[in-house]
C-alpha cells in the first residue's frame, strides 16, 4: 500500500500541530477513539479503516500525494 497517499491529520481539539502519516499508520490511531471522534477525510465522514482504504484507492485520489483528515470530538448536548 505504499503507493497510496499520505494523510495530513489535523485535530480540532487539544493538538496544536498537524501530523502527516502513512495510511497504514492511521490504522493504529485514527479509529481508536471509539464513537467520541468524527473522522472526516476530504470532506467525507469515515467510520473505519476499511472505508479509509476504499476512499484512498478511488481513481480521483490515486494520484494525490496527501489526503486531508480532520478529527472532531462528538459533543453530547442536553441531558
Amino acid at each position: 500500500m505504499s503507493d497510496l497517499p499520505k494523510l495530513k491529520v489535523n485535530w480540532s481539539f487539544g493538538q496544536p500541530n498537524e501530523k502527516t502519516c502513512d495510511l497504514e499508520q492511521a490504522k493504529d490511531f485514527l479509529f481508536n477513539y471509539g464513537e467520541g471522534i468524527l473522522v472526516i477525510v476530504e470532506g467525507q465522514l469515515i467510520h473505519s479503516y476499511e472505508e479509509l482504504v476504499q476512499l484512498a484507492t478511488q481513481d480521483c485520489y490515486k494520484d494525490r500525494e496527501v489526503l486531508s483528515v480532520m478529527l472532531f470530538p462528538v459533543m453530547v448536548v442536553g441531558g
